[in-house]
């Protein structure tokens, strides 16, 4: 909350007018108003009178220690996508780090906007470059010193990957190294647990995500083993490869678009016209269903985010207009036709 919230939730809080709380300060009853609805902020000199006179300390009149709930923190994702559509990528940079300055100790705010900011910096054509990149660079490193393993765990893989792209090797083993290597996971004997205690929602959930999160690392993997395969010029064994993750997003009811999608790269890389208008096509069209899984039974007890395809149908469309290694599909008329098809998804 700003300040004038706080203001205003502890002062009723107390039951107290605005008006007995400016005779109780000195002020005004419009300057009281004014400060509960953001017009104006206290003088510094009343900062400690208003915080005894609401019963709390200056660190939470000021926020300083407040944290978001996920709903909140889910509204501020939700913001960066809709600006980021409508507005340059400079404007939503500014608007998400002043979000971030407001809730300085809010660690997943400062994770998840590192990560917004980062993918948008690529599909918008910005680049790894500049201020911009430092900026998030610092916020992935404010990350590192979070309580929350997952979070540091998360801002250790960024930082291993932004290590990565500008070729600081010796960095990005030092940040791998930093990642714990666990030995087992332990969310499978903690399903074994709740199975055994009757508690069969939480058990479901857990081997349900289980199971998904798997489907991301076998998905990982089989892509890699096909970019090794694709430079080594074995181009039979790539094509199985693809075969294969076709039917593990298939089999574990990712939708279309994940089952189609893994056949575009080596398509373009090949520049094999009519086979990446075929993927093109059943990409666009897996697109309405790109949120299968979540209505799947296989993750029927798993909670996902309210947004997720709207951003990735952005993502897609500025990345087809950014990437170059399409320019080969770009003259044809049945490229104009997917790619209105394309924007006439994401209109609505």
């Amino acid at each position: 909350m700003k300040i004038g919230e706080v203001i205003r939730k502890y002062r009723k809080d107390k039951q107290l007018t605005q008006e007995e709380m400016a005779n109780y300060l000195g002020v005004t009853a419009p300057a009281v108003n004014k400060w509960e609805n953001g017009n104006s902020f206290p003088d510094i000199s009343l900062l400690a009178p208003i915080a005894r006179l609401l019963g709390i300390s200056t660190d939470n009149l000021l926020s300083y220690q407040e944290d978001l709930t996920e709903k909140e923190i889910e509204q501020v994702v939700t913001e960066i996508n809709a600006r980021i559509k409508n507005e340059d990528y400079d404007s939503v940079f500014h608007w998400a780090m002043k979000k971030v300055q407001e809730y300085p100790n809010c660690d997943r705010l400062v994770l998840t906007v590192a990560q917004l900011l980062d993918s948008y910096l690529i599909v918008t054509g910005e680049g790894h470059s500049g201020p911009y990149d430092n900026a998030i660079h610092e916020l992935y490193k404010r990350s590192l010193n979070s309580s929350d393993h997952d979070i540091v765990q998360s801002a250790l893989r960024a930082l291993f990957t932004f290590s990565i792209s500008i070729k600081e090797y010796e960095q990005a083993q030092d940040y791998l190294n930093q990642i714990p290597k666990q030995g087992f996971n332990p969310n499978r004997f903690q399903a074994i647990l709740y199975d055994k205690q009757g508690k069969t929602a939480e058990a479901y959930e857990l081997y349900e995500r289980l199971l998904f999160s798997g489907y991301g690392d076998i998905s990982w993997a089989l892509h890699g083993i096909h970019h090794l395969a694709k430079e080594e010029g074995n181009v039979a064994k790539a094509e199985r490869i693809v075969e294969k993750q076709k039917k593990l997003a298939g089999l574990l009811e990712m939708g279309k678009y994940m089952e189609a999608s893994p056949g575009w790269e080596l398509a373009v890389s090949r520049k094999d016209k009519e086979a990446a208008f075929n993927i093109l096509k059943d990409m666009i069209h897996g697109i309405k269903e790109m949120d299968a899984y979540k209505h799947s039974e296989l993750y029927s007890h798993m909670k996902f985010p309210e947004h997720g395809s709207e951003t990735i149908i952005f993502m897609l469309k500025r990345g087809f207009e950014t990437d170059d290694s399409i320019d080969f599909l770009r003259d044809d008329e049945r490229y104009q036709v997917l790619m209105e098809e394309l924007q006439n998804i994401a209109s609505h």
